[in-house]
């Protein structure tokens, strides 16, 4: 019985090791400087930014007027508005960006959404399109750089997506933030400085036109963003980096929004894990593909909280089973693991985070952990399957996030 138990400890160090170990060196690998695989001396492509909006009225000005800013001279917007009930397509019409207007009662989400707009450009076909959510920024060179690479590299191009914080005395919003740029910014550079393929983000991609014309757009996936990346990788397209990009969001300010939020990123995330990591793996595997390994190495990766959460429990677990039957090595496995980890996300912290998360608020982070733990109860008790729009703080223009990890 003890050498059971004593191969089961090791057996769980291992595999709760292994993720914090993979995000340790990613985050350690994103401190050095990023890649850059455009000059800025050629022409800029002729760009498309396709903008999926649902009942967006409230926020998509800013949205519009930041693209426009950014937009080169040969570039268009296009707004889909995707089964508005609001004023939605008035709005941006009155703001000089084109609509194309959908209504599907069946058919819901940012997949059919974008479908719908790709199709609008078939009779004027651009070199590159970007995709940019209705309640987002972006920085001035944004829009050129991604185009740019993506028509430089013939893949996706994904830039560095984060999130303002609409309260920064809210500790759970300023938590959550530097969580979304461990998983936005400091994993993908660490990817795409091996030349690895990194994960699409949702906001602020960019797709060379002869490639995301057939791809298979139209699905109700909740993170179909995440699904498309996988898809393009598996066909040899995997995601670059654009890392000078900035695309920015914000956190919801009301209770209710934030856990709609997160609970359908968060239930999209893990069912994507669970059901296509074996698969990647074992075709990267079996065909040698590199590529595909390492997506599905970084896609094993749980949700940060999760991931830390977790490996206390299994180091409790180990310790206190190990001390029974004087097997320490399990749990010296897992608080290794666990250091180097925060090592990690310290040295992330201090070189991307430190106006993200304020030090005042770092003892905020148990807190945050055990607010979501509810979510992934709810995923083993019942998960999030359908689209769920985020709603919006009631302040005019105000931008809010659409995902969060």
């Amino acid at each position: 019985m003890t050498a059971t138990i004593h191969i089961l400890l090791w057996a769980l160090a291992c595999i709760v090791s292994a993720p914090l170990l993979v995000l340790s060196v990613q985050c350690m690998l994103g401190l050095f400087p990023a890649r850059r695989r455009f000059d800025d001396s050629a022409p800029a492509p002729k760009v498309a930014v396709l903008v999926p909006a649902h009942n967006e009225q409230s926020v998509i000005i800013v949205t519009l007027d930041s693209l426009k800013r950014a937009l080169p001279e040969s570039g268009r917007i296009i707004v889909v508005a995707d089964n508005c009930t609001d004023n939605t397509a008035a709005v941006c019409k009155a703001h000089g960006a084109a609509v194309v207007e959908r209504h599907d009662e069946v058919n819901r989400g940012k997949g059919y959404a974008l479908a719908t707009g790709l199709a609008s450009l078939e009779d004027d076909a651009p070199d590159v399109v970007v995709i940019v959510d209705a309640d987002c920024t972006v920085s001035p060179n944004t829009l050129t750089d991604l185009a740019r690479t993506a028509q430089s590299t013939g893949r996706p191009a994904q830039g560095v997506y984060l999130l303002n914080v609409p309260d920064t005395r809210d500790p759970k919003s300023v938590v959550s933030a530097f969580a979304f740029l461990v998983k936005n910014q400091a994993r993908p550079r660490g990817m795409d400085l091996l030349g690895l393929p990194v994960p699409l983000t949702g906001s602020g991609m960019a797709f060379p036109y002869a490639l995301l014309k057939d791809a298979d757009l139209a699905s109700g996936n909740i993170v179909e963003d995440l699904a498309l990346g996988l898809d393009l990788t598996r066909k040899g397209h995997g995601p670059v980096l654009c890392d000078p990009a900035r695309i920015t969001g914000s956190l919801p300010g009301a209770a209710d929004a934030a856990v709609t939020q997160r609970t359908r990123w968060e239930h999209g995330y893990l069912s994507t894990l669970l059901t296509r990591t074996p698969g990647l793996l074992l075709t990267g595997v079996f065909r040698f593909k590199p590529s595909l390994i390492a997506s599905a190495v970084d896609l094993a990766v749980p949700p940060l909280s999760l991931l830390v959460s977790g490996a206390l429990a299994a180091l409790a677990l180990t310790a206190g089973l190990g001390w029974l039957i004087k097997a320490a090595g399990p749990g010296c496995l897992i608080g290794t693991a666990l250091a180097l980890t925060a090592v990690t996300l310290g040295l992330t912290w201090a070189r991307f985070g430190r106006k993200t998360l304020p030090l005042r608020a770092v003892a905020a982070i148990p807190g945050y952990i055990l607010w979501k733990w509810p979510i992934y109860i709810r995923f083993v008790l019942g998960r999030e399957k359908s689209w769920v729009r985020t709603g919006r703080d009631s302040g005019p223009n105000q931008p809010t996030g659409t995902s969060d990890r």
